[in-house]
């Protein structure tokens, strides 16, 4: 951090130290837009965007690189102490963080999580790019009353996409349930049939209108989300799997 630091100069450090703010417990910094910025025009800073593919290529941080979670262990720099900033969708998404734990576990010792994301980012004012547009439809939804009667009467495919350590935790263990995590779902999107009604679910009902949209771009015609996600499935006392 030290030798980072010399090569600043006065300003971006005066940026730095008052946007980044210490989670001394976990082993990393947050940090801000203005930071975020300053790390990336100033120094080698990696910045990186641990969702998915589809996400990624719908927008994203100038400059950045998307290396979905489960991936970081194979695909971060072998230098341990270069500067490694994690963002995601906004303050409410837990993979800016996630990922930089799981860095700080894996020996990286200059870690940021810019928590604010996409949003901040935009709101700062800082270009985005997209690469590949999801399509700007309108995203149906069904209670999860209605996702009940379906797996007892009607035949749709269930797909579930949670990150695999989420899925662990919990998951609606049903014939009719696959699990497609959506940083997959591009490479894997041929699994699924085009003949029936797909009806996808996240944890919190979030990330399944990104799923959605994808689909209905891939020529999906019956596609539908579920809202509240699998969350609400359990708070409302039905049955999941808990795996670990």
């Amino acid at each position: 951090m030290r030798k980072l630091l010399l090569t600043l100069t006065a300003g971006v450090m005066f940026v730095l130290l008052t946007s980044a703010f210490a989670s001394a417990s976990k082993g990393y910094n947050e940090i801000d837009a203005a930071g975020t910025k300053a790390l990336m025009e100033n120094t080698d800073a990696l910045v990186v965007f641990p969702l998915s593919p589809i996400e990624f290529d719908n927008r994203h941080i100038e400059g950045s690189v998307n290396i979905v979670m489960d991936m970081l262990q194979y695909d971060l720099p072998e230098d341990k102490e270069r500067a490694l900033v994690f963002y995601c969708l906004g303050i409410k998404c837990v993979a800016s963080w996630r990922a930089a734990e799981k860095a700080v576990e894996l020996g990286y010792t200059n870690v940021y999580a810019f928590r604010e994301g996409i949003p901040g980012w935009e709101k700062a004012g800082y270009p985005l790019v997209t690469v590949k547009p999801l399509p700007d439809v309108e995203v149906a939804k069904i209670t999860t009353v209605e996702l009940a009667a379906m797996l007892e009467n009607d035949d749709v495919v269930l797909v579930d996409i949670n990150l695999k350590d989420d899925a662990r935790k919990f998951h609606i263990d049903h014939a009719k349930r696959v699990h497609i995590p959506l940083d997959e779902l591009n490479a894997s999107v041929s699994q699924l049939p085009h003949e029936k009604k797909i009806v996808v679910i996240c944890l919190k009902g979030k990330r399944a209108p990104t799923a959605v949209k994808y689909l209905i771009g891939q020529g999906y015609e019956d596609v539908v989300m579920v809202e509240g996600g699998v969350q609400r499935w359990v708070m409302e006392g039905r049955p999941v799997k808990r795996v670990g």
